[in-house]
């Protein structure tokens, strides 16, 4: 069992990489990534349970604290006060307050990013634009949308003037889609993860990927509101050109992919393999990952008893 649901984990963790998802369907896509991420996250979580909760029952652990320290280091121990226990203690708390403090201070952040955007746009506004956006000053083709609770699509003046009607009623509805499709709660869980995982491989790659499929996410639903393809093209070409393309999320992820994904003729064979293969896998890897998530407080539970049943720790002479 543990052998499957190893190989469950490690096919969960690789199958994003390994799968040509940017020929399939992006929201799928941006799921399987999502719960790949997840995943990694859930791992870490385990891994800091272990260490705190399980490893001071271990016979290492248990060799490691009986030795007298200062009889291996006699000036901290003498000076310091150090002995097996304290060294022993700090290494199982140590992780659990390195993934407290980066889970903290991930959250801080978008909290006062959130604040301190809303706080620019209410500066920056010159008034209401098309489709309920608000209009910024600017003559870069910036086109986002702003906000989490209440989000809204901030266009500047440049891209009002630089787009035709149909550039920019496709950039809108794009936007509109990031808003509609819920793109933000995707984008938090993302970041919730990486403050958890943020140091193992990948998992910068993987929010990469995240954001890429989500614009193209934004992209499809643009063109299923019948709005003309090479019209969104030409307004992303426009944002990304901008001195400040990178601040518009119309020109976010890789804009040469996104293009070339845009325009592509869809084989329709191919795509619907690719589909049902993708399906399975983002199904397997949101299974396994919801399995070990909602089993994460039984398993504390069971470190917490058995901490609390162990013998004290002696250091030996």
């Amino acid at each position: 069992m543990i052998a499957l649901l190893a190989v469950a984990i490690a096919l969960a963790v690789v199958a994003p990489s390994a799968l040509p998802l940017g020929r399939g369907s992006p929201g799928l896509a941006a799921t399987l990534w999502c719960a790949s991420l997840a995943l990694r996250a859930v791992l870490v979580v385990y891994a800091v349970l272990y260490v705190a909760l399980f490893l001071p029952h271990t016979e290492l652990f248990s060799s490691l604290t009986h030795w007298c320290w200062e009889t291996i280091l006699p000036l901290l121990a003498t000076h310091l006060g150090l002995d097996g226990t304290h060294v022993g203690g700090g290494t199982v708390v140590l992780p659990a307050a390195a993934l407290a403090a980066s889970l903290t201070s991930v959250l801080w952040g978008l909290a006062v990013a959130g604040r301190a955007l809303a706080s620019v746009v209410r500066r920056a506004s010159l008034g209401s634009g098309p489709g309920g956006s608000v209009i910024v000053g600017g003559e870069d083709v910036v086109l986002a949308a702003a906000g989490f609770a209440r989000p809204r699509i901030v266009i500047s003046a440049g891209a009002l003037t630089k787009l035709d009607d149909d550039e920019l009623a496709a950039a809108l509805e794009h936007e509109r889609g990031h808003i509609v499709r819920r793109h933000r709660f995707v984008l938090l869980l993302a970041e919730v993860c990486r403050a958890v995982a943020g140091f193992l491989p990948g998992t910068r790659h993987a929010i990469e990927q995240i954001r890429f499929h989500l614009e193209r996410d934004a992209d499809h639903w643009t063109l299923s509101r019948r709005h003309d393809r090479y019209a969104l093209a030409a307004a992303i070409a426009k944002a990304s050109q901008s001195r400040s393309g990178g601040a518009s999320l119309l020109a976010g992820g890789d804009v040469t992919r996104r293009l070339d994904a845009l325009l592509a003729r869809e084989v329709v064979g191919c795509r619907r393999v690719l589909t049902a293969l993708s399906t399975f896998t983002a199904v397997l890897t949101s299974c396994v990952a919801i399995g070990l998530t909602a089993v994460v407080p039984v398993t504390a539970a069971a470190g917490l008893e058995r901490l609390g049943d162990g013998a004290h720790r002696h250091c030996l002479h």
